[in-house]
């Protein structure tokens, strides 16, 4: 039996996850044994960027399975995206994210260099920005990051909270005192957009900021009072570490 495009997808996706790059190089082998014609992993993404372009969505178990969306049936990255905190993705880019998501989670700052000659318009989505904001803010290159997003921001493209707070909650790693005043500084900007925390997203936010030894423990009490004005309910272990901190 061939498998689908969706199944590679999951399994490179499992492999990058969990580093285990030798795994992944064996399933793009095999893909190209089976006869997709793959060198690269670049024509890999350019060429099974729709589910469909390879073989056509059938009548299958897992088509018929009831209220179980693609990307949680594939256990894609983008399911909590989509279907936790509700954002919009161009499913024509599913394996972008897919690799980019990898890229990020295994902080490999040479793969997520984006071809600005990319033919596809809406490239890079939302997702894709949040992941390689992601990997430059894990490698501890805040400034890169921040130009990624101003970038982003200044090319008059859609914004989502989300952006906001991968930047915000990518430089809090560490405590940094710039990384610190950048995270608030941020949150500033978000509200003066009309960008509302949702309750999980300002108790992860919340959490780290709490983290926080030295400085005056301003961002995590503007968090705090930005959740209180809000009338969010932060979640308990980031109530614990706010007063324990």
């Amino acid at each position: 039996m061939k498998p689908m495009v969706q199944t590679y997808v999951c399994l490179l996706n499992a492999c990058a996850a969990a580093g285990h790059i030798d795994r992944a190089y064996a399933i793009i082998c095999d893909m190209t044994a089976a006869g997709l014609g793959l060198n690269k992993i670049i024509k890999f993404v350019e060429r099974l960027k729709e589910w469909t372009s390879v073989e056509a969505s059938g009548a299958s178990a897992e088509n018929l399975m009831m209220g179980v969306a693609e990307e949680e049936l594939y256990n894609l990255p983008t399911a909590e995206y989509v279907h936790r905190r509700g954002g919009f993705l161009n499913r024509q880019l599913t394996v972008y994210h897919v690799v980019f998501h990898a890229c990020a989670d295994l902080g490999n700052v040479e793969a997520i260099v984006v071809d600005g000659n990319s033919k596809e318009e809406k490239y890079p989505d939302i997702f894709i920005v949040m992941q390689i904001m992601r990997c430059y803010l894990c490698a501890r290159d805040i400034d890169n990051a921040l130009k990624t997003f101003e970038d982003h921001m200044n090319a008059k493209k859609p914004a989502a909270p989300e952006l906001y707070v991968t930047l915000i909650e990518g430089a809090m790693i560490g405590h940094a005192p710039n990384g610190m005043q950048l995270a608030q500084d941020t949150l500033v900007k978000m509200t003066e957009r009309d960008f509302f925390l949702s309750p999980k997203m300002g108790s992860d936010l919340l959490l780290i900021a709490s983290g926080e030894k030295t400085g005056g423990y301003t961002t995590a009490t503007y968090i705090w009072d930005l959740m209180q004005a809000w009338k969010i309910t932060p979640s308990l272990p980031a109530v614990e570490a706010y007063y324990n901190g």
